[in-house]
């Protein structure tokens, strides 16, 4: 039986993300990864007694690609869709319109949506870059909301 030192370690890595809750990016042995960043920890409104609805906190991330420069083919990373799951049984998506691929076209690193929560809780955000309906590179992170 056959020992892999690099798979042992980057699941070893993984596990020990997790459970310190260190920010979260995909994991892969080689080539780009993607980092999003979120508030750890957001505070909303209480409701007011005459106000007809719950009030909403919005709530940005940011996304990262990181080590684009390793890439051998480029072109896979060009004009990405973002699919965005918020963790409230919804989800957001924006698909660019790009010209055809070119070399030396420039490629997308960062990535950024809002989405406005109805109710305190915890939640992973996750964000999945695909390219023709083929997810290329995914990555999530944690926040929580409280009242």
């Amino acid at each position: 039986m056959k020992f892999n030192m690099r798979a042992t370690v980057v699941f070893v890595l993984l596990l020990m993300s997790l459970a310190l809750g260190a920010p979260r990016t995909s994991v892969l042995a080689e080539g780009p990864s993607l980092k999003l960043k979120a508030p750890r920890m957001t505070f909303m409104r209480p409701r007011m007694p005459n106000e007809p609805r719950r009030p909403t906190v919005a709530i940005r991330v940011t996304a990262e690609l990181e080590k684009l420069d390793e890439v051998e083919d480029p072109e896979k990373y060009y004009c990405l869709e973002e699919i965005w799951d918020w963790d409230d049984e919804t989800e957001s998506e924006y698909a660019p319109d790009c010209e055809p691929y070119k070399e030396g076209a420039e490629l997308k690193t960062r990535f950024s949506a809002s989405h406005e929560y109805r109710y305190p809780g915890s939640y992973t955000v996750y964000l999945r870059l695909m390219r023709n309906g083929k997810t290329i590179l995914a990555g999530n992170t944690r926040l929580e909301i409280r009242s």
